[in-house]
């Protein structure tokens, strides 16, 4: 059997290749695979817990394998979401919830469906347009000279069988030379954008088939529009490339969509205009199968060795710890920190807690954990005081010096 200290140095030489070795693994590329071509379709919390093989996945994705039997408890993790302080996994002391009801939330998007005209008695009613509210109010202006940046598939289906998209960005990029200034720019200068975005993208994509405005609460409004091209010859009727192509702007056929993506630069910032920012499932889907092969990694080394587990756990989770009582508050962060420093257990009372968390914080600089070659350094500390006490039978060497 290998030493903690040679295993965790093995996996973490070339973590990628390791993660990678995991994903090929015939049992995880099935789940990976499973998931990922199914988790786009689920669009309800009950539909999400009653597949059983997405369920699960995603509750060891986040780390939370051991709470998959209590479907009643996540259940309302997820109804009541993160959006108040008082919701039920903001009231938890475990941020795992909280990040798993921010992954999963089925609310995101937002979609409209136009209204068919009717006959009726006083004479035929006009058809109406699909729209789209947002839900900020747009007054100011809003800092699009740095990382902010705006992300949306805007689409309408046009009839019954032909749906039209574009996809909409604004950052500093696409903004700059439509704006009077980055750093502060206005509801009607976003509005202006998004249709010059709408104009460019074509009459194959969504060219005068949507517009967009500011509404009287100084909202986005996005809305379908009529769209008549007479073909290459310019007159009514005509076949081929003469023939004319005619979409009302209403009827149950026209609808809108506004559907988040991800900003394409390295390091934007997502920035609400008042859709929201948060990206649908399937979109989320590599994020989430990340989480499960480091999940998957660490747990099937735990199996052989729970020292490789602390380890790699503490690589991933270590740099958000700022404080003694964040350390104390992750059993498996402070089991590798009291390790390296040959503390005891140590009581639970608050007068006892507040004494080692101060004595953490004297004796362990927190912040160099965010330093990535620093962080190896104590974890490999660690891990070398690990085989020490618990390893002597892998390593001959080590039963030379005990427990010193």
């Amino acid at each position: 059997m290998l030493s903690t200290f040679t295993n965790y140095t093995l996996i973490t030489k070339d973590l990628t290749a390791s993660l990678a070795r995991k994903a090929a693994a015939p049992e995880v590329a099935r789940e990976t695979a499973y998931f990922q071509a199914n988790i786009g379709g689920v669009t309800s919390i009950d539909a999400f817990l009653g597949d059983r093989r997405l369920y699960s996945y995603a509750m060891k994705a986040f780390g939370l394998e051991d709470m998959t039997y209590a479907k009643a408890f996540m259940r309302k993790v997820l109804t009541e979401g993160t959006d108040t302080r008082a919701s039920f996994a903001n009231r938890l002391a475990d941020d795992r919830y909280v990040a798993f009801a921010r992954a999963f939330d089925f609310a995101q998007g937002a979609s409209a469906t136009g209204r068919a005209g009717t006959i009726t008695e006083a004479g035929p009613t006009a058809a109406g347009t699909a729209q789209l509210n947002g839900a900020l109010d747009l007054s100011g202006t809003f800092d699009f000279s740095g990382t902010n940046a705006v992300s949306f598939q805007l689409s309408t289906r046009v009839d019954a069988a032909t749906t039209r998209s574009a996809t909409i960005v604004l950052s500093n990029k696409t903004l700059a030379s439509v704006v009077q200034n980055l750093s502060q720019v206005t509801a009607e200068e976003i509005a202006a954008a998004i249709n010059g975005q709408i104009a460019a993208s074509g009459d194959g994509n969504l060219a005068g088939k949507v517009q967009v405005g500011i509404g009287v609460r100084r909202n986005l409004f996005f809305e379908t529009t009529a769209y008549a091209n007479l073909g290459a010859d310019g007159v009514a009727g005509g076949t081929g490339l003469a023939a004319d192509t005619l979409y009302e702007a209403g009827g149950t056929n026209r609808t809108l969509a506004i559907r988040n993506v991800a900003p394409s630069g390295a390091g934007q910032t997502p920035l609400d205009i008042g859709f929201g920012t948060d990206l649908p499932m399937d979109a989320k889907a590599k994020s989430v199968t990340e989480a499960y092969l480091r999940q998957t990694l660490e747990s099937d080394a735990g199996a052989e060795d729970t020292g490789v587990r602390l380890a790699l756990y503490f690589a991933r989770m270590a740099g958000g710890a700022t404080s003694g009582y964040a350390i104390l508050g992750d059993s498996a962060l402070s089991q590798v920190v009291k390790t390296v420093l040959g503390l005891p257990a140590g009581g639970t009372s608050s007068e006892a807690l507040a004494r080692q968390a101060e004595l953490i914080e004297s004796k362990v600089d927190l912040a160099s954990f965010r330093d990535p070659q620093k962080l190896d350094q104590f974890i490999k500390r660690f891990t070398a005081i690990w085989d020490a006490q618990n390893n002597t039978a892998s390593d001959p060497i080590l039963a030379l010096f005990g427990n010193a």
